[in-house]
């Protein structure tokens, strides 16, 4: 039973990219994962419950490649260098997430207690903006709005990256891609 959610989640990753909400019908979604439109119906009662799962799903995903190996830096500039270096892998080994995430980031599908659980998926990253803001080793802005600056920066740098594949493969580049995302928010 699990494998037929899973298979209705990862369907809808790809057709909600590819084709956006309102062009995804259910019977579409159904068809494409393999099920019966009343299987999708027994796990998701409404297209709007299947998006905000998998909004939360993609948010899980996503904290697992970003906080990988951060337990194993010692320091604020260390910790963040590997979750934007992370950011940067998960975007490249993950397109369709990465996507997703950045067209309903901010989608009127996705209701307001998923965004707020949404954003506890990031309260280990939270705590070390706050840890370097009350230490001035970061901007001593609020912990979320640095959040979001930092996010901002990731992002364009993706999009960098994805239209010039040929510097992703170049430390040099890489390198000084994270020193300029450092700049703007070091303390």
């Amino acid at each position: 039973m699990k494998d037929k959610k899973e298979k209705i989640l990862k369907t809808s990753l790809k057709l909600f990219v590819e084709r956006g909400f309102h062009n995804t019908p259910t019977s579409l979604i159904a068809k494409e994962a393999g099920v019966a439109t009343g299987t999708l119906f027994h796990y998701f009662n409404t297209k709007e419950l299947l998006i905000n799962t998998l909004y939360l799903e993609v948010k899980d995903n996503m904290m697992v490649d970003l906080t990988s190996n951060l337990d194993n830096q010692e320091t604020i500039k260390a910790k963040m260098k590997q979750i934007f270096m992370n950011s940067l892998s998960w975007a490249f080994n993950k397109p369709e997430q990465q996507l997703f995430f950045m067209q309903y980031s901010h989608s009127p599908f996705i209701d307001q207690l998923t965004r707020q659980q949404g954003m506890q998926r990031f309260n280990k990253i939270f705590d070390i903006i706050e840890e370097g803001g009350k230490t001035d080793v970061l901007k001593n802005i609020s912990t979320e709005m640095l959040f979001e600056i930092a996010q901002g920066l990731i992002n364009g740098s993706i999009k960098y990256f994805k239209e010039n594949k040929e510097y992703f493969e170049n430390k040099e580049t890489l390198e000084n891609a994270f020193l300029t995302f450092w700049d703007a928010i070091k303390g």
